[in-house]
């Protein structure tokens, strides 16, 4: 099996990566395992690499030799994470536009195959829902997105749709909330900006929290993340039920409760100051607090049960001994 991971060199990107070549093998059309042979690395920055399964290409999605390339490579799978993320697309929604549609388009054409169509894997976002939201969000509730980031993420999802009706594809996204733990260096994500918190409290720092000690919102680890992609992957089409999205069944915490959980699990005690950024506390209002699907259980999609696992799986990423929750 050939597989692509656009926007490779990502946090989320890295850890799928690795995932998939300890698994070694996916699902193919027909439900049988079946073995990874090749994985080709798309991203205009990549960490370096020494399995041979590995392919790396470093460029920028836009390029149209890249497309090209990417189609005489024919993949069998798709794994499409190269975005330009909240802040960004609000500070250029244009160039956000390009990258975040335009070239969605572009590859669904490269590697479009009406005879064997790929399977293609899309995280799309909690961002894709806004306005006056009730406490639980659910996969079919109506999207009105109210920032550039989550416009394009509700468009992508209708193309990907509309291209798997088309038979060029089979596609399945993935609705995303706040993803953590973000190692490092610090980035302007919304994600990051939360990330931060552990990170810094973990490295025995003093962390700064954007939030409002009572914010709440809904997160997932990256390990559970690239765990649930895989999954959507591996499940039979049938199983989907003529959805091509479903929402990632989230946990969801205050900023107090991830304080808390850092004075459990962590090593020093954290030493967190509030400073509310007013900017962030408008794009995270206007996100649900309470993210959770129907159809993830009959897939196999789950979320985290606490935070303190989220904490010590960032901790096994960094190589530390997670001290075991005493909850």
């Amino acid at each position: 099996m050939r597989v692509l991971i656009t926007g490779a060199g990502g946090f989320i990107g890295t850890t799928l990566t690795a995932a998939l070549l300890k698994r070694g093998a996916m699902k193919n059309a027909r439900g049988e395992s079946q073995r990874i042979d090749e994985i080709m690395l798309l991203d205009t920055n990549l960490p370096a690499a020494s399995d041979p399964r590995l392919t790396r290409v470093q460029a920028d999605i836009c390029d149209r030799s890249v497309r090209a390339k990417i189609a005489a490579w024919q993949p069998q799978c798709v794994f499409h994470l190269a975005a330009v993320l909240t802040t960004a697309a609000e500070q250029d929604p244009a160039a956000a536009l390009a990258i975040n549609v335009s070239s969605l388009a572009d590859l669904i054409d490269a590697v479009g195959n009406a005879t064997a169509p790929p399977r293609f894997i899309f995280p799309s976002s909690i961002a894709v829902f806004g306005g006056l939201l009730p406490d639980n969000v659910d996969d079919d509730h109506l999207q009105k997105p109210q920032t550039s980031y989550g416009t394009h993420k509700a468009i992508a999802e209708l193309m990907l749709a509309d291209a798997t009706r088309h038979g060029a594809i089979d596609a399945r996204a993935l609705r995303l909330p706040i993803v953590l733990v973000h190692p490092g260096p610090p980035t302007d994500s919304v994600s990051d900006r939360i990330a931060g918190i552990v990170r810094d409290s973990v490295a025995g720092k003093p962390a700064v929290c954007p939030l409002r000690e009572d914010t709440r919102g809904p997160v997932v680890s990256v390990d559970t993340v690239v765990r649930n992609l895989i999954t959507l992957h591996d499940a039979d089409t049938a199983a989907l039920r003529g959805k091509r999205a479903l929402n990632q069944p989230a946990l969801t915490v205050s900023m107090a409760d991830i304080v808390d959980a850092l004075n459990i699990v962590a090593e020093v005690a954290p030493r967190v100051s509030f400073e509310p950024d007013p900017e962030l506390k408008k794009i995270v209002d206007g996100w649900p607090k309470g993210f959770i699907s129907t159809r993830a259980p009959s897939l196999g999609v789950v979320a985290d049960k606490t935070f303190d696992e989220i904490i010590m799986s960032y901790q096994r990423h960094l190589g530390l001994d997670a001290k075991p929750s005493v909850a």
